[in-house]
Order: C-alpha cells, then sequence, then structure tokens
C-alpha cells in the first residue's frame, strides 16, 4: 500500500513538473471587443499557485493585476480574477508555444491565443527616436505633502531657454509621457517643445514609477499641490531659477493649471489642453451624452443616459442624505443607466463598481468642483485649446467657460482656440471615441503643437 502511494505521488510530481515547465513563463495575445477594437492580454504565471500569477492589460495601463484563483490539471488551467468577474481557460497545443483560451467576463465570452513571450508595444511613428538637447532625471520632493515626484527635464544645451513648461497629466494614474492606449503624448510634445526651445519637466504622478505618495486617497487639489512643488523646484535651481515658468494642463491637468497659477505668482503663463472651466457635475453629464452618442448608440439613449448620471451626481452632492442613503439611490441609478445600454444591468458586481467609483475621494471632490472659482482669478497669459471632435471635454461649453472667466478676471491675455478634427488626445480623427484612440497611429497633431509653441515663443520676456 505504501508503495502504491509513493507511485502515486511520485507520478504527481512528474506530471507536475513537466507541467510547470510548460506553462510557467509569459504569455500574450489579444481578444476583438467589437467595433473593430483589440484588446491586449498578458498572463504572467511564475508558478501553479494563484499568487505566483498575474494579469496585464497594457493598453488600459493595468499591471499586475491579482488573480485569486487558479486551476492546473488535465492538461489546461483556469484563473479567475474575481474583482473583474473574469476567467481565463486555456490549454498548450502540442508544441507548447501557443495557449488556446477562451477569457470570459460577465458573461461574454471571447477567443484569446497567446504566444509565449512579452508583449512588445510598436512604437507610433511620432515618438522621437535621438534627443539633440540636456534629457536629466530629477527629484522633487515636497515636505509637507511628503510627496516624491520623479521626472524628467529637457533642456536646450547650456540650458539656453528663457521659458520652462511644466506638462500636467489628466485624470488616472499618468506616468511622465502620460503613455495611455499605446500613445506617449507627453513624450511628444516636449520633445517638440525642447527643439523648439522651450524648457519642460514631465513627471510620473504620485504613487506611479519612482514618485511616491497616497494616490488612493488623492483628489484634484492634492494633485494641485505636487504641480505646485515642481514651481518650486525650478524657482530654487540656479539653471533654471530665470526662466520663466509655465503650466501645460491636459485635460484634469487643465484643471489644475489654473489652481497653481491662482495662488502661486511664479507661474508665468498657463496652455489648457482641453481643460474643463465649468462646473464639474455638468461637464461629467454631457460627457456621458457624448460618449454613449459616439459608441453608436441613439441620441434618446445618450440623453437618457446622461439625465441619468445628472441625477446620480445630484445624489452624491446631497448633504442632506446619508452615505448609505446616498448608496442605494445611486445603486438604483445606475441600474437604470444599465439597462438602457446593456444586457448586464442587474450585474451586482458592476454596479457596486460604480457606486465605489462615485464615491471615492477624488470623485467627490470632482462633483462639488467648479473650475470657475480659480479661472476667474487667473491674470497671466493663458492659452486654450479644444478639438471639436473632444467627447471627454465637450470644446464650445468649455472653451466659453475660458472667455466667461477671463472677462470676469479682466484678463485680455488669452486667447481660445477650438481645432478643427482633433479628439481628446489631440490626435486627427474621423470619430471622437475614444475607442479609436490607440488605433490612431498619431500620438499628437503637429499643427497643434506649433499654435503652443509658437503662443509660448511669443509672451514677452
Amino acid at each position: 500500500m505504501r508503495q502504491f502511494v509513493s507511485t502515486i505521488l511520485l507520478a504527481f510530481l512528474t506530471s507536475a513538473s513537466l507541467f510547470s515547465q510548460i506553462i510557467i513563463g509569459t504569455w500574450n495575445g489579444s481578444i476583438d471587443v467589437g467595433n473593430g477594437m483589440t484588446l491586449v492580454v498578458v498572463l504572467n504565471i511564475n508558478g501553479l499557485t494563484a499568487d505566483s500569477i498575474t494579469m496585464d492589460s497594457p493598453e488600459q495601463e493595468a499591471f499586475g493585476i491579482k488573480v485569486d484563483k487558479a486551476d492546473f490539471s488535465n492538461d489546461g488551467f483556469t484563473v479567475e480574477i474575481i474583482s473583474l468577474d473574469a476567467k481565463v481557460e486555456g490549454k498548450p497545443n502540442s508544441t507548447c508555444d501557443t495557449l488556446h483560451c477562451t477569457l470570459t467576463q460577465r458573461k461574454h465570452t471571447f477567443p484569446l491565443t497567446m504566444i509565449r513571450g512579452e508583449y512588445k508595444r510598436k512604437p507610433k511613428k511620432q515618438e522621437p527616436k535621438d534627443f539633440p538637447y540636456i534629457v536629466e532625471e530629477v527629484e522633487i520632493f515636497n515636505p509637507e505633502t511628503n510627496v516624491k515626484l520623479s521626472g524628467t527635464l529637457t533642456a536646450p544645451y547650456g540650458y539656453k531657454a528663457d521659458k520652462i513648461a511644466i506638462l500636467v497629466s489628466g485624470s488616472g494614474l499618468q506616468n511622465r509621457d502620460e503613455e495611455i492606449l499605446g500613445h506617449k503624448p507627453f513624450l511628444v510634445l516636449s520633445d517638440y517643445l525642447t527643439r523648439n526651445g522651450i524648457a519642460v519637466i514631465r513627471y510620473d504622478d504620485r504613487g506611479l514609477g519612482k514618485s511616491t505618495g497616497d494616490v488612493v486617497n488623492a483628489t484634484t487639489y492634492d494633485l494641485s499641490l505636487d504641480a505646485e512643488s515642481v514651481v518650486k523646484f525650478i524657482r530654487n535651481d540656479n539653471r533654471l531659477k530665470d526662466m520663466k515658468i509655465g503650466i501645460i494642463g491636459h485635460s484634469e491637468g487643465g484643471m489644475i493649471a489654473p489652481m497653481v497659477a491662482a495662488r502661486n505668482s511664479d507661474v508665468d503663463f498657463i496652455v489648457m489642453l482641453a481643460g474643463p472651466a465649468i462646473e464639474m457635475s455638468t461637464l461629467l453629464a454631457r460627457q456621458n451624452y457624448d460618449i454613449i452618442k459616439s459608441s453608436g448608440q441613439s441620441e434618446d439613449i445618450a440623453k437618457q443616459y446622461s439625465k441619468l448620471a445628472s441625477e446620480a451626481y445630484k445624489v452624491v452632492k446631497n448633504k442632506k442624505l446619508s452615505t448609505d442613503e446616498k448608496k442605494t439611490r445611486v445603486a438604483e441609478t445606475i441600474k437604470k443607466m444599465n439597462s438602457l445600454v446593456s444586457e448586464e444591468a442587474s450585474d451586482e458586481n458592476a454596479i457596486q463598481e460604480s457606486v465605489d467609483e462615485l464615491f471615492s475621494p477624488w470623485m467627490y471632490y470632482a462633483l462639488n468642483f467648479n473650475p470657475q472659482d480659480y479661472l476667474c482669478k487667473v491674470k497671466i497669459p493663458l492659452l486654450a485649446l479644444n478639438g471639436d471632435k473632444d467627447v471627454q471635454v465637450y470644446s464650445k461649453d468649455n472653451l466659453a467657460g475660458v472667455v466667461k472667466a477671463m472677462k470676469k478676471a479682466k484678463n485680455s491675455n488669452y486667447k481660445t482656440l477650438e481645432l478643427k478634427g482633433l479628439n481628446h488626445l489631440f490626435q486627427k480623427c474621423i470619430f471622437g471615441s475614444p475607442n479609436f484612440y490607440s488605433k490612431n497611429e498619431e500620438t499628437f497633431n503637429e499643427d497643434a503643437m506649433k499654435v503652443i509653441t509658437e503662443w509660448i515663443n511669443g509672451i514677452a520676456n
């Protein structure tokens, strides 16, 4: 009997060892999510237990997603991620260089063929290949917030520049290149500016890359303190302190730029790239309408969806209700919203994720924020650009908001410009939907960068 058990155990160990040799490693493939769009999926299998496996979605900037369950048996495997309601099942082929899989998420199943090896993103055409100027790593520490920002300074040789721009990224975790969906907008923009005589500092958002700090509880106000610490760094650096300081903010960064400028006299100019200039709850309701419409839904559906979103925002902002009452009402509203565009209206996990997001510190602050409070205090040169295909920050309303604020500030030194055919990332496009960002070969429209550069260089010293 003992010999039988030992034989079985030996067979199991041999089988597990053989399977681990076959399956352990990094695998990548892509799924077809419809509308001509694909999404890359990466599995990092470092062992045959759940805590040894992670998943990446590089195009969504999601890395190291933890696996909750893993089963390796019958020459195949299953891994599950509970928080995403996702499961990957697969088997290696006869030559063990390919995994034939299916990915299931919230009742939708996608074929997924994976090959061994790391996913290598193809550089977009505009990514610079040489750097004929100074490129230097910088560290900026703010003792008041205990946040260390790691970034890159680029400058003409000899630091021969009379202006320096700080690039501030949009919402969500962004690295110093503002990397999103295969594009590196800030790398491309900083290269263009520096080649044209403007020094630039761009940095990893707090909690990302080499930067430190609490990101979970951070609000736009906290992020504005990070941007302001870069202003102070420049003023205390002997090589840079005599340069005029500007802040170029994209999306949420375009909201942060006026916040910093309104309270810090060391800021000499700002550029708002698709920056919000109207009350955020109003902007987000319009954003919902535009994105739903651009995804192929009818005008009626888009209007209903936007109206329900507005109702949800009002509930979140209602100070007379308890948090539990708010969350219950918001969950009911989100269920109605989902029913308009999906068959999964009753998916409790999806509803709870949406509720949690609306009550996060960042979103709660945003829903109670009005950019006009800071914009109307801006007295320095200001340039505001929006693309007319932008479905995230509607150009006409927000550019009008900038004009309104500048008149209130009695600031005549400003310029607003709606750029034809450009989306939220300032890419030339036919459709402004985020679904097409990754497929666009253009990272940042050169005509738009020329407008920014000529405006900055035209500011009197």
